[in-house]
């Protein structure tokens, strides 16, 4: 017979035998959940789909500058990537002085309302007050060049996706841009870019998403019918591997900021929050008093508060 000491030693040990096992049986679920979730976040790191040759030159041209409440705008032109794309026109908005300043690249929207590189450009005028570099670049998927089918649009989206990061390229050869200090803004189809880049990038500290979507066939099957011409599976198989809904999830640690319109035709409420949802944080949503195009004040004050706090630029009043 034991005695009591034997037997709450006994219990004692019982009690710590269990405990491991549960322990064990909960590492042992919680590992594959982990190292595929892991594992995820490798296979889009090291994705193939948006490598690119950095060293490709830029052939950059300077076609005038101006200057505009003390910021330095310079009108360029640069080659694209992939040469059937032709070249890319953007704006340079640089600060006066020698930094080191904060950068940002911006995307605009597809819109009939500066639906180009002039969009922020007066954002970035005010934003150059605070010590920002600007580069707003002049997208061609799907401005001048409309999607039309599955393979097709599978390589455009491809190819606009590494002219963003090449404008991250060509901002940081900029020897007055401080490379700790990088943001993003895009709306619309600037936005749904931004949004893939988020996930294979990792210069970025910060993303500014403005109502984007977060997937390419919805749009191009609704606005252009011809790319149902093989069957709307067809289309979807062909560009759901690039949809931005499958990179945000990582864009961690880069911080997230989500704007969305109210009142949009085009993305549902239900739509706009399974993208966000699907982010990695740091993240935050917000929503306006807006239609599509988010012509108003707030969202502008939004951003540049946001931009301000995130890249740590001067104050602004």
């Amino acid at each position: 017979m034991r005695s009591n000491s034997g037997r709450k030693a006994y219990g004692g040990f019982e009690t710590l035998l269990r405990t491991a096992l549960i322990i064990v049986v909960n590492v042992s679920i919680l590992l594959p959940a982990a190292a595929t979730a892991l594992s995820q976040q490798r296979s889009i790191k090291s994705s193939p789909l948006f490598i690119y040759d950095r060293s490709a030159a830029f052939d950059l041209k300077e076609m005038s500058t101006r200057e505009q409440e003390g910021a330095v705008i310079k009108d360029v032109n640069y080659a694209a990537y992939a040469s059937r794309h032709g070249r890319i026109n953007a704006f340079l908005v640089k600060p006066k002085g020698a930094g080191p300043f904060a950068g940002v690249v911006f995307f605009h929207w597809l819109g009939r309302a500066r639906g180009d590189r002039t969009q922020f450009l007066d954002e970035a005028v005010a934003l150059s007050k605070q010590g920002l570099v600007s580069l707003l670049i002049q997208g061609y998927f799907p401005w001048s060049e409309p999607p039309t089918d599955g393979p097709s649009d599978r390589q455009r989206i491809i190819d606009q996706t590494i002219e963003v990061r090449r404008a991250l390229d060509l901002l940081l050869t900029q020897k007055e841009v401080d490379r700790r200090r990088i943001g993003y803004v895009g709306h619309d189809y600037g936005a749904m870019f931004g949004g893939i880049v988020s996930g294979v990038e990792r210069r970025v500290k910060t993303y500014v998403l403005i109502a984007g979507l977060g997937n390419f066939s919805d749009w191009s099957l609704k606005y252009w019918p011809v790319t149902a011409a093989h069957g709307k599976d067809v289309y979807q198989q062909a560009v759901e591997e690039l949809d931005p809904v499958r990179y945000v999830s990582n864009a961690a640690p880069a911080a997230l900021f989500f704007q969305f319109a109210k009142t949009d035709h085009f993305i549902t409420t239900e739509a706009a929050t399974a993208f966000f949802d699907k982010a990695s944080r740091r993240k935050q949503i917000k929503w306006y008093e807006a239609q599509h195009d988010m012509d108003v004040e707030s969202a502008r004050n939004d951003r540049r508060a946001w931009l301000t706090r995130e890249l740590r630029l001067a104050s602004f009043r």
